[in-house]
């Protein structure tokens, strides 16, 4: 006798309640819901609904699934998935998208990406999940004169739909005197503020290396690697932080870097004896670094012959980003070697190609790719 299977009550309970279903959903990640608008034309209308896309956009960040590689002296980014559900990799063309001749992305944060346009000069903020963009009104104050790359974005949806774009660089007073002036533009008022800041930091050069972490834009200084500054966007206070960088092979390195990956904050050094890489995590307080993960490259098997003998900070200046996993085995470097892109996996001590870029040349720059349903 032929059986029949039967689905379990609790199966049909959740097939049969719209907002038991909705509550399922709102908790998975958004490439996961864009898959499943396909399973059924009931489970596509609720993924659409607008008001699951509010409360999904409250929700804290997913982690970042894909990578934008600027192509050499060009306007168009090549994209890498770190998601196998993606698309194969593929050139975006943002200048088409966009109506600009030239636009280039200058930081991603949460899900957005702040760009700047040429010829006419606009900074916008763009979604590329949702493919919309907004145009950001130009200050009227006057321009810092090395303010073109301190031009960073603050945005965390879990803690409002709104974001603030800061403009830091120095200006020069009416007698003549350098300071440094700091604006913030509000999405929320649509407009501009000058923000206080502290004189001690009058010297520092580093604020095209900055990036948004809990409640803060935090920069690297340049010219001195001991000590980074922090802007606090709630208090709209800009000082120095209590925290001191970490000095590499007993010397501060020029060539650290931080990274941002699901509320953490990373930074990675090197060290040649031995022969490893040091990734630390930022305290919640922002009150020292702590040591999160060691990659001894003496034991790792390479993926090629050629690199074995490269030194630890030439492995570290080839890491272009660092995604935390909801594990610590789940976390991974990615990195570009030898004209490919590579995920080498922390847990496993293993690396694994992500793509093969060819022989077009590709900038130092690369920006997180993070689904996101938020409106600009």
């Amino acid at each position: 006798m032929e059986s029949t299977a039967k689905a379990s009550p609790s199966k049909h309970i959740v097939e049969s309640n719209d907002d038991l279903l909705t509550e399922i959903l709102l908790r998975l990640p958004l490439v996961s819901l864009h898959e499943f608008k396909s399973v059924s034309k009931r489970w596509c209308t609720l993924i659409t609904n607008p008001y699951l896309t509010l409360r999904r956009s409250r929700n804290p960040s997913d982690p970042s699934s894909g990578l934008f590689f600027r192509i050499w002296n060009s306007s168009e980014y090549y994209f890498v998935p770190l998601d196998t559900r993606i698309p194969v990799p593929l050139i975006l063309p943002f200048a088409l998208s966009l109506n600009s001749s030239k636009v280039k992305i200058m930081q991603s944060c949460n899900g957005l990406l702040l760009c700047h346009t040429r010829p006419n000069y606009e900074f916008i903020v763009y979604n590329p999940f949702m493919n919309r963009f907004q145009t950001i009104p130009q200050s009227p104050y006057s321009k810092p004169r090395y303010g073109f790359g301190g031009f960073r974005m603050a945005f965390d949806p879990s803690k409002s739909s709104h974001y603030k774009i800061v403009c830091a660089g120095v200006v020069i007073n009416n007698n003549n005197t350098l300071d440094i002036q700091i604006q913030i533009y509000s999405s929320k008022t649509r407009d501009w503020s000058v923000l206080s800041h502290d004189r001690r930091c009058i010297l520092f050069k580093g604020f095209k290396y900055g990036l948004y972490w809990n409640n803060g834009i935090h920069w690297l200084n340049t010219r001195n690697r001991n000590w980074h500054m922090m802007l606090d966007i709630n208090d709209k206070h800009c000082f120095k932080t209590r925290a001191q960088l970490v000095p590499e092979d007993g010397k501060a390195s020029r060539d650290q870097k931080l990274f941002e990956s699901r509320g953490c904050l990373f930074l990675i050094c090197s060290q040649n004896k031995p022969k490893q890489l040091i990734v630390y995590e930022m305290s919640k307080w922002d009150s020292g670094w702590l040591v999160k993960y060691i990659v001894c490259l003496s034991e790792i098997i390479m993926p090629s012959p050629k690199i074995s003998g490269k030194s630890a900070s030439w492995f570290r200046s080839r890491v272009r980003s660092i995604v935390n996993g909801e594990k610590d085995e789940d976390s991974f470097l990615v990195m570009k070697m030898c004209r490919k892109i590579f995920r080498y996996s922390i847990g496993l001590k293993t690396f694994f190609k992500l793509h093969e870029l060819g022989p077009v040349s590709y900038s130092l720059d690369s920006f997180q790719f993070i689904a996101s349903v938020a409106a600009v």
